[in-house]
């Protein structure tokens, strides 16, 4: 599991995805503005998540404004977020980054989103602490972006350092904090273009049904001490 440094602001995080995103839709949606996915399938793919992922805490629904870039793209998009500790985010089917993402894709893989070569713009090479991906269906794009760290104002303890960097499975569910937000918008099609074919069926080993308790720490990692 990797770890993101601790007092980075969430609010810096989510203009990087989305600076991200605009970067990726530079030259293909000219200047007609993104739109967010309708409230009513942006409710389907959170109860989807929430039916799907083995943690408690639900996902709030936003809308979410772009920021401002210098390519001109503007727009919203609707914001699926959770946040919390290891505490409530963590069980024995929840031990890692990796685990998170694939559970995260699994859910939406059930609900009909894949990989396609559009998505492929839009997904971020996961780093430590960080991971970015995106699925497609029907025209429309769910950009997911997973972060886990320390709690920030948590002081490792003796047993969790290591040639000066934090070793986070050493440290209690309740000292990492996780942040997900899951952002889907429609991509405007420009005139005469075909659209996208839609995603092939894949199969989802990483949607679960079942709401385990929180058992398991993560395998430990390293970062950077703050």
């Amino acid at each position: 599991m990797g770890l993101m440094v601790a007092t980075l602001p969430r609010l810096a995080v989510l203009a990087a995805a989305l600076m991200i995103l605009a970067a990726s839709m530079a030259g293909r949606l000219a200047a007609e503005p993104v739109k967010p996915l309708a409230d009513a399938e942006c409710d389907d793919v959170r109860r989807g998540i929430e039916w799907s992922v083995p943690f408690g805490p639900g996902f709030r629904r936003l809308e979410f404004e772009f920021p401002k870039n210098d390519l001109g793209i503007e727009g919203k998009v609707c914001r699926l977020l959770t946040l919390g500790t290891g505490v409530h985010m963590e069980s024995s089917k929840i031990r890692s980054l990796k685990d998170m993402r694939d559970h995260i894709s699994g859910a939406l893989s059930v609900l009909g989103w894949g990989e396609t070569g559009q998505t492929a713009r839009f997904t971020e090479q996961s780093t430590h602490g960080r991971a970015v991906f995106a699925l497609h269906k029907s025209g429309n794009i769910c950009v997911s972006t997973i972060v886990i760290g320390v709690v920030e104002g948590v002081t490792p303890a003796a047993d969790a350092l290591k040639d000066g960097k934090v070793l986070l499975g050493a440290l209690k569910p309740y000292q990492r904090e996780w942040w997900i937000s899951v952002d889907c918008f429609q991509v405007p099609v420009p005139e005469g273009a075909d659209a996208e074919a839609e995603p092939k069926s894949p199969d989802a080993p990483g949607a679960m049904t079942d709401k385990a308790a929180p058992d398991k720490e993560p395998a430990p990692e390293t970062a950077p001490k703050k």
